[in-house]
């Protein structure tokens, strides 16, 4: 039994199977997680090593290398990119794209690579470090700052109130809390008074470790009874610890810590620093796993935070666990105050609305032309099956681990006019039967089955333009490779609606033939077929000059607008927020660094105040804009985060506002680099304009660079021109003389333990104050260690127990070190990148403009290279994969089933001669809408494909039907007194395939107007594409109507054997 007559003959299950489809799909739209884009997978792993004391030269020749030199024969490799730092090696190992478990097992195999390394330093804090990179449950949602007239300490209390009580929110992967100093007690020795009894620093950490303890003692035997010994001896407040007994002298005079030493309970020095519009602050970065709702789960936050934002009472219902295990709720000042800064949410959902409001605006303008054409019986069932294969897909993609994203709604808004194609064609070939005397239920069983070849055939040839999309690789194929995948998964919903629903809903909705059942078939439509008629005869007598003249205009248009469309990766859009970036000299620390950043804070908020939300400032770090790097951590580095008010609530445009605080910063002065960082919609993505320098020698490299950097800086529109390399950091070097090292029995790593010791503290103890753990750091105080002499002097314990100067068993001299040195692919590399005013230049030209400068850079420095990356870079791999592999692999696939279906080896070849009527409209509807060719219009014309032959295959099929039925001659065209059977099928074919045709690319087209003209709001990174697929389509419509036919006549009147002759 076929499943339209199982259908028919069984409607209940037609009309159970709609509703399990419907409540799965409704249950899917509330559950599926919500993204802003679509999950980005990096195969990465990472391979960090620590080397204390040894130069970024030491760390780069002794480890980074030999790292390398091992994994580089790990197979599936496909870039190495390393930093080599003073006492640390990080490398990043990126794999080809493989499964998940192909990934863990190269990551095995480079922790195996780097076992088997033999000669590495002994002097490792610990052996390589080989760890997969997990970004899917890493993605930021939301920052929460804490801020007020408070102090540290009660800044610290609220922001850990406030950690535990998100870390409970179902969804949260991560919190990243920044701007809070952990509390330490410290023990400030002064160097002169442990010089007068005889004392180093390490005796002072010896004996506070030995004095804090608490230790069993095992299990003591009385009679029958056990009891667990313990020695108690605990500090139990700061004061014992000054008090703690170091040794005692010649005299029995105790000498205590507080004899030498100071003791204060304070805090960590600052690494990092954070503040909002101004004010010192505590920000948690709530970061959300992968298949956690970010809109829900900030909504969540919100709710905890509103007591503080709303201006309510502060006892609310955070609390914290202190002393017993009783939540008691706790009170902080009245000048708390909490902001959300950088919500995700916001954005996700104007982005989401928008396309959700396309969405809907699309729905209703395809039930319109539905029933202009179809009439309002026929428009319902056709529109019925829309919600029912949406729905359907949701359910699908949920089993599939997807999410709501802005590349899945766009999937959705492609397929709502196509979806209505397949119910078109078997609506209309079901009423003609009802037309020519059948009863419904019979008509519905034999109309669905005549067409059910056709039908599959069409959605098929769709799919298969589709599919090849879904194999593009790296990071923009991620992005993009969700719409053909929810394109796909509607589609063959649709085919279950069309096959399984739609025949039982007319058999038992429809009436047997009478006028009133004959509403679909519009007078007015007449007309327009008999005109048509009318000019496709005209052009069957002009056929070669109409064919010929076609192909020439679309070959050569289509070749000079490529060559005249700009090119970019994805478009720009009005982000509202970026970054500035701020590098100052290598040797300034965290004290200057924040005297700089107040004064740029007072140049932002120059902004009238009506134009941002706020201002995020990180001292000590700056944080990745694109996803593809890593967080810089260095006290001379810093950045300002400068969330905008949406684009519609202000006067300037971003890249205005960035331009007047460009200028405005030239005021100020003392930072080593300034520069804008700019996020932008879509996938993570490379630089504008970014070139590797490969090669050995440092100072040649810097020189090419600058020299790129000085060509960079002569381009129109190219700014925020910067290079990676930081300059020599002054530095103190001890050289250690080995002959009295032997004399004194000291080792090289005992000497460098004890200076480090001095200056950056040894945690000796931890001091427990109720729950919580305090480090104890000896350490000598900055007042006493703040000179090169005052280093030189301080005291080494030997191992006999007399102390010597450093200056005895060690050489200082003060040198400049290089801070880190990079490699890419395994060879040295500076990274010379910039940015682009889309409005002047591209990154392509500008790109484009230094390889031409540059081509010879290998005969002008033997031994150097450059490696172009960035967007230029992206565009001519994703070019080259959609225009080369994709396009033709989806042409390859429609040949194969459109030559199934026709049995024909040249009837695919006319029906595909569509594609090239498909690709110039859609070049000249960028050039209508002064778009760029970007990627996602590229994708557009692949896609397009597969649409624009659904028309053709109509068309062809039934004038391959007129020809096979046997009519009589009087209803025949005559030339010249004789009778074309040719001509007759091809007139009549493409009049009784007008209206199909014509409603199926209308309602594509209808639902991506809104899309297009923005009706439910812009979208700059989709309305190329749906400006690509509308003129694509509009074009290729027109020529499939008039062209199609004279090119069947042609290659059909020669193959045909009796033609007649013809008349030109």
């Amino acid at each position: 039994m076929s499943i339209p007559k199982l259908s028919v003959s069984n409607p209940v299950l037609s009309n159970l199977l709609m509703v399990i489809i419907t409540a799965l799909g409704v249950y899917a739209w509330f559950t599926l997680p919500r993204d802003l884009i679509p999950e980005i997978v990096t195969y990465t792993a990472r391979i960090s090593t620590f080397y204390p004391g040894a130069s970024a030269e030491t760390v780069e020749k002794l480890v980074t290398a030999q790292i390398e030199d091992a994994i580089e024969k790990v197979d599936q490799i496909d870039l190495i990119t390393s930093k080599s730092s003073e006492g640390r090696s990080d490398i990043s190992v990126q794999f080809e794209e493989i499964s998940d478990r192909d990934f863990d097992k190269r990551v095995q195999d480079l922790r195996n690579a780097v076992d088997r390394i033999k000669d590495l330093p002994n002097e490792l804090l610990d052996q390589p470090e080989v760890v997969a990179v997990d970004i899917s449950n890493g993605v930021p949602m939301v920052t929460v700052a804490v801020s007020g007239n408070l102090d540290e300490s009660q800044m610290k209390l609220a922001a850990e109130v406030l950690e535990k009580q998100i870390t409970k929110i179902d969804g949260v992967s991560n919190i990243q809390v920044a701007g809070v100093r952990d509390r330490e007690i410290w023990v400030e020795v002064d160097p002169d008074r442990l010089k007068s009894y005889n004392l180093v620093a390490e005796q002072v950490s010896l004996a506070l470790s030995q004095r804090n303890l608490n230790l069993p003692a095992g299990v003591l035997e009385v009679g029958e009874s056990e009891f667990l010994v313990r020695t108690m001896g605990e500090f139990r407040s700061v004061a014992e610890i000054a008090e703690t007994i170091i040794k005692v002298t010649t005299y029995g005079t105790p000498v205590r810590v507080k004899d030498v030493a100071s003791v204060r309970d304070t805090y960590q020095d600052a690494r990092t620093l954070s503040r909002i519009n101004g004010q010192s602050s505590i920000s948690l970065t709530i970061q959300k796993k992968n298949d956690g709702n970010a809109i829900r789960i900030i909504d969540q936050i919100r709710k905890i935070v509103a007591p503080y934002t709303e201006g309510q009472t502060n006892r609310a219902n955070l609390i914290i666990q202190k002393t017993s295990p009783k939540l008691i709720p706790i009170e902080l000042p009245p000048e708390t105050k909490i902001s959300l800064v950088n919500d995700s949410s916001v954005l996700l959902r104007e982005r989401l609305g928008i396309l959700q409001n396309n969405a809907l605006l699309g729905l209703v303008l395809v039930v319109v032309f539905l029933w202009l054409f179809m009439g309002s019986r026929n428009a319902f069932f056709a529109a019925l099956g829309i919600p029912v294969a949406i729905l359907g897909a949701l359910w699908i993609l949920k089993l599939m681990g997807s999410s709501i994203n802005a590349s899945t709604l766009f999937g959705l808004i492609l397929v709502i006019g196509i979806v209505v194609d397949d119910a078109i064609v078997v609506i209309e070939n079901v009423f003609r039967r009802i037309e020519e005397g059948l009863p419904p239920t019979k008509a519905a069983i034999v109309g669905a089955q005549e067409v059910a070849w056709p039908v599959l055939s069409a959605s098929l040839t769709t799919m298969a333009a589709f599919l090849p999309l879904i194999l593009m690789s790296g990071i923009p194929g991620q992005f993009m490779r969700v719409v053909p995948i929810t394109g796909v998964v509607v589609i063959l919903a649709s085919l279950v609606e069309v096959f399984a629903i739609l025949p039982a809903h007319i058999a038992e909705w429809s009436k047997p033939n009478n006028d009133s059942n004959s509403d679909n078939r519009s007078n007015w439509f007449v007309s327009i077929q008999d005109r048509y008629v009318e000019l496709l005869n005209r052009i069957l007598d002009w056929r070669y000059v109409v064919v010929f003249g076609t192909v020439l205009g679309t070959f050569v248009f289509s070749i000079l607008a490529f060559i005249s469309l700009p090119k970019e990766l994805f478009p720009g859009e009005d982000f509202p927020q970026f970054y500035i970036k701020v590098d100052m000299p290598t040797d300034y620390g965290i004290e200057e660094t924040t005297r700089f950043m107040e004064k740029l804070e007072g140049v932002v908020t120059s902004l009238p105040r009506e134009e941002y939300v706020a201002l995020v400032t990180n001292i000590g770090l700056q944080t990745p804009t694109n996803g593809l790097e890593g967080t810089s951590i260095s006290s001379n580095v810093a950045e300002v985060l400068v969330e905008l008010v949406p684009k519609d609530e202000r006067n300037r445009s971003r890249d205005e506002i960035i331009e007047f605080l460009r200028l405005q910063m030239t005021e100020i002065t003392g930072a080593e680099k300034i520069y804008f960082d700019k996020q932008e919609g879509g996938p993570p993505r490379g630089k504008d304009v970014e070139v590797k320098v490969k090669g050995d020698r440092i100072p040649q490299l810097v020189a090419i660079a600058n020299q790129l950097k000085e060509k960079l800086n002569s381009i129109d529109g190219v700014f925020d021109v910067k290079d990676d390399f930081k300059s020599g950091k002054p530095e103190i070097r001890l050289r250690t003389k080995g002959e009295k090292l032997r004399q004194f029995g000291l080792t090289i790593f005992q000497v460098a333990n004890n200076v480090r010791h001095a200056i950056e503290g040894n945690i000796c103890t931890v001091y427990r104050d109720a729950d919580e753990a305090i480090d104890v750091v000896v350490k000598y105080g900055k007042n006493s260690m703040n000179t090169v002499d005052a280093l030189s002097q301080m005291m080494i314990a030997t191992p006999s127990g007399i102390s010597v100067p450093l200056k005895d068993i060690a050489q200082l001299s003060r040198e400049e070190s290089l801070v880190d040195i990079k490699r890419f692919d395994v060879e040295r590399s500076i990274t010379v990148s910039a940015s682009v005013d889309r409005e002047v230049t591209t990154p392509a030209i500008a790109t484009q403009a230094l390889q031409t400068a540059f081509e010879n850079i290998g005969f002008r420095y033997p031994g150097y290279s450059l490696d172009f990356r960035g967007e230029f870079d992206q565009i001519l791999e994703s070019f080259k994969e959609l225009g080369l592999k994709l396009l033709p692999m989806g042409v390859m696939l429609m040949y194969f089933i459109l030559g199934a279906q026709f049995k024909s080896f040249l009837q695919p070849f006319i029906i595909l001669f569509a594609i090239p009527f498909g690709v110039i409209g859609a070049m000249v509807g960028l050039l209508i809408t002064q778009s760029t060719l970007s990627l996602i219009a590229l994708f557009g014309v692949v896609a397009l494909a597969g649409i624009v032959v659904n028309d053709s295959i109509v068309l062809i099929d039934f004038i391959n039907q007129r020809r096979n039925h046997k009519s009589s001659t009087n209803d025949q065209e005559e030339v010249d007194g004789a009778v074309d059977d040719l001509r007759d099928a091809v007139l009549k074919g493409s009049r009784l395939r007008l209206r199909p045709i014509v409603l199926t690319s209308l309602t594509t087209i209808a639902g991506l107007i809104p899309m297009f003209l923005g009706l439910g709001g812009k979208s700059p990174i989709w309305q190329p594409l749906a400006s690509t697929i509308i003129f694509g389509l509009l074009f290729s419509t027109m020529l499939t109507l008039f062209v199609m036919p004279a090119l069947y006549y042609i290659i059909e009147g020669i193959r045909s054997k009796g033609q007649p002759h013809y008349t030109d």
